[in-house]
């Protein structure tokens, strides 16, 4: 090892008198420096260092530390390689926590800032609850890439508990439907009845094209919706109609063309900001969105007696869980399925004993009901045990 008087050259205590030591090198012109916790450590890294450089081993890369990766630039790999249907949506969580946290590294990021920021969307109000679960549901999942690609110990949002989000299961009712159709143009009307005639969700509806349809037999095709399977919608006589009325067919490939663009299809939200939410508001219709069309059609069919595992394949609905939602809306066949278990069908039921054991019983029963009956509006006796 090179030294300079009684000193190690490549061995530095910067600053001097301060105890931390530093293994430091020059290799093709370049200096580079080591810390190392002690003198000693310090002389043992520099003499390994140099035996590398000497035997053509030396790498820089395996003895200085990686560079901590920013959010913003590990955001920016995630929805490079998105697949995902909802890419809209991520672009969107996405710049947000970009602007909030983008320059912090992944290991910046601790449990308190989530829960500070948490708390602090919820005080402004500008956002439902439902809504900021989703803007840490999405920096969950980016997180979480980073923990199984190596790049973080762990994820912070995992340690915040989402708000409680209510199960609300709204759907319209034939008076309402008959509302819309009242304040809507045939076009407009057309559109939300399509919606209603098929349940297909709104994206799946909006980018549907002509090549995804048969008329011969009256189903359409959903390549890639959310639950990852292709899927097979029937069409209803009523769908089939309103698809053969659109002039679309021989203008462009999207069954709901653009206005402007017919070659593109046409844009949802302006559409939902156009014609259906002023429609619902002069309808006086309350808490209602798209979304509540797809609900509305779940509704009908069950309330019609389709079976739940038809609805599931009909709706798309990945587990049943989803589709019991609704099971509720069909009380007819709750009770049809109850009385399978009856004790009618043996024959034991009430009343159904005869002889004097049946009339022993009859005035027994009628002795205590004569008891405890007493006019509306005057307690009842108590029974005692004296006579």
């Amino acid at each position: 090892m090179a030294r300079k008087g009684n000193q190690d050259r490549g061995i530095v205590e910067k600053p001097k008198g301060s105890g931390k030591w530093w293994a430091r090198l020059f290799v093709h012109g370049r200096e580079r420096w080591y810390r190392c916790e002690n003198k000693t450590q310090a002389r043992a890294v520099y003499g390994r260092l140099k035996a590398d450089i000497r035997e053509g081993t030396y790498f820089p890369e395996k003895f200085e530390p990686s560079k901590d990766i920013p959010l913003r630039a590990w955001i920016g790999r995630h929805l490079e390689g998105s697949t995902s249907r909802g890419i809209a949506n991520e672009k969107r969580y996405g710049r947000f926590w970009t602007l909030l946290w983008g320059k912090r590294s992944l290991q910046q990021i601790t449990i308190e800032d989530c829960r500070r920021i948490q708390a602090k969307l919820k005080a402004k109000g500008r956002w439902k609850l439902p809504t900021i679960n989703r803007y840490f549901g999405y920096l969950r999942r980016v997180l979480m890439l980073a923990v199984k690609d190596g790049k973080l110990d762990r994820n912070p949002v995992s340690s915040v508990k989402f708000f409680p989000e209510a199960e609300r299961l709204r759907f319209l009712t034939d008076e309402e439907i008959l509302t819309l159709h009242g304040l809507l143009s045939t076009e407009d009307w057309n559109v939300v009845a399509f919606a209603l005639e098929t349940g297909v969700r709104r994206e799946e509806q909006f980018t549907l094209r002509w090549n995804h349809i048969s008329f011969e037999a009256k189903s359409l095709t959903i390549p890639l919706p959310k639950g990852g399977r292709t899927r097979h919608v029937p069409l209803t006589d009523e769908a089939l109609h309103i698809l053969r009325s659109f002039h679309s067919l021989l203008t462009s490939p999207f069954v709901f063309s653009g206005i402007q663009s017919p070659l593109k299809p046409m844009d949802s939200r302006a559409f939902i900001r156009r014609a259906f939410e002023p429609a619902l508001r002069n309808g006086g219709i309350q808490d209602a969105s798209w979304h509540t069309l797809r609900h509305t059609t779940c509704s009908r069919l069950v309330m019609a007696g389709v079976p739940l595992a038809t609805v599931q394949a009909i709706m798309g609905h990945r587990s049943i869980a989803t589709t019991l939602k609704y099971a509720h809306l069909a009380p007819s066949h709750i009770k049809e399925a109850i009385q399978q278990g009856s004790l009618s069908h043996l024959g034991i039921g009430t009343g159904s004993k005869t002889g004097s054991a049946s009339g022993a019983g009859k005035s027994e029963s009628s002795q205590v009901l004569d008891l405890m009956a007493r006019p509306a509006g005057i307690e009842p006796a108590t029974l005692s045990l004296e006579g």
